[in-house]
């Protein structure tokens, strides 16, 4: 169990807590946030501190291995609007479950301050698009940016440079090639120190990310009146993601773009902003490859800009990608299955190793393993097999066709990738 106690001030935290402190360990954006759209009303400042806590919470409490993988974390965060946020805490604690497969408790402290009355957002045409540098917003960003309503691009940034770098660079990229996007980037991050000498970076999963990107994108469609349709671009092998073995089930497999998850925050959403908001994932039943074809046929000199990796915060200068993570191997099967060889900067280069013979413990043979043995399962199994095996098919918001037939072109792109490098045949056969 770890508690988390937040606050604005310097008051004397209770004992036995890990405080996070607005301005010395804990940083809401609402700076970057006021920078755009003027002063954040009580209620917007409310939930970017919301969201700011979920994460950092988050990446201050490490993972134990195997078994106890799954935490237990509570916090404590003191919001103005109490009376309208605290009937949304079981919602929440629900959402942030699923997202990380842990068990959340949150407590809402009543803060002196007005409530937000009569919020009235501007009538608009247009969408809001999370740009997060990678390669689904980015093609998003092409696919959307080019029709007759206007499309805004709001990025979630941190102190990782490689993903600042691409946000800023991609954005540059499709103004000079004729788009006309607005980028607002937000800065929502957290760091060591304060008065429980807090270790911010423990933990580097970052399963509630997307609670974060959420949150922020539904504030600024709702200050420019996109409310009708906020983009979250996922492949659909990352959106559903289904563990790869057994052994990746549970806290192992990521959640943060899953349908279930985007339908949840939806609806919390539209109920603490008293607006109707939805949220699409548009690629949820596409391949990788078939997200970067999109890039690859309009502006394929952006691919080695866009950022995949989510290890990448290590790396020495000029190299983007570690080349052993599970999106790294989907990225470099996605690109090579439109271009070879793939331009992007890997710290490591496995596929050109005798990966098969490396040990058990090297975790990109790890991944390789398990990946070709999903890409068997998907090529030689029957759909009743495949429902079997992989029950998260049931949730009633998973097109089953449509996922299972999406599984089954990746697994065919992989295998033809693969076919490429003899080293790998051993894994296929």
């Amino acid at each position: 169990m770890r508690r988390f106690f937040v606050q604005r001030d310097n008051s004397a935290p209770p004992s036995n807590v890990s405080v996070l402190r607005v301005g010395e360990t804990l940083f809401t954006g609402e700076d970057d946030f006021a920078s755009e759209f003027g002063e954040p009303s009580s209620l917007e400042s409310d939930l970017l501190l919301l969201a700011s806590s979920v994460f950092a919470a988050d990446r201050a409490y490490a993972r134990g291995e195997r078994e106890k993988i799954c935490r237990n974390l509570e916090i404590s965060i003191p919001i103005v609007n109490h009376g309208r946020l605290s009937p949304l805490v079981f919602p929440i604690e629900k959402i942030l479950r699923r997202l990380s497969n842990d068990a959340w408790k949150l407590e809402f402290r009543q803060e002196e301050g007005s409530a937000e009355r009569n919020f009235k957002s501007p009538k608009e045409k247009g969408r809001t698009l999370l740009f997060s540098g990678g390669l689904d917003s980015l093609a998003a960003a092409i696919e959307f940016g080019k029709t007759p309503d206007s499309l805004q691009l709001v990025s979630h940034k941190t102190k990782n440079r490689i993903n600042d770098a691409s946000q800023k660079a991609l954005y540059k990229i499709l103004k000079k090639k004729g788009y006309e996007l607005k980028h607002y980037q937000c800065s929502i991050s957290s760091q060591s120190g304060g008065v429980s000498h807090l270790e911010h970076d423990e933990e580097n999963t970052q399963r509630t990310r997307s609670f974060v990107f959420l949150i922020l994108g539904a504030l600024t469609a709702r200050r420019s009146g996109h409310n009708e349709i906020i983009y979250l671009a996922e492949n659909g092998q990352m959106a559903i993601h289904l563990p790869l073995t057994q052994g990746r089930i549970g806290a192992f497999s990521t959640h943060t773009a899953h349908p279930e998850v985007l339908l949840n925050i939806q609806g919390f959403l539209s109920q603490a902003l008293d607006m109707e908001f939805r949220i699409i994932n548009p690629y949820v039943h596409q391949t990788k490859g078939e997200v970067v074809r999109i890039i690859y046929d309009s502006i394929p000199e952006a691919i080695p800009i866009s950022n995949s990796c989510w290890r990448n915060t290590w790396l020495p200068a000029h190299i983007t990608h570690c080349g052993e993570c599970i999106p790294c191997f989907i990225r470099r099967i996605a690109i090579e299955h439109n271009v070879t060889p793939d331009p992007t900067k890997y710290h490591r280069d496995p596929w050109a190793e005798d990966i098969v013979s490396s040990g058990p413990e090297d975790q990109a043979r790890r991944n390789l393993v398990d990946l070709t043995e999903l890409v068997k399962r998907f090529q030689q199994d029957d759909e009743e097999t495949i429902l079997s095996e992989w029950p998260e098919l049931y949730y009633e918001g998973i097109n089953q066709a449509e996922v299972i037939a999406m599984y089954r072109r990746f697994s065919k792109e992989a295998r033809s990738v693969f076919a490429k490098y003899p080293g790998f045949k051993p894994l296929l056969t």
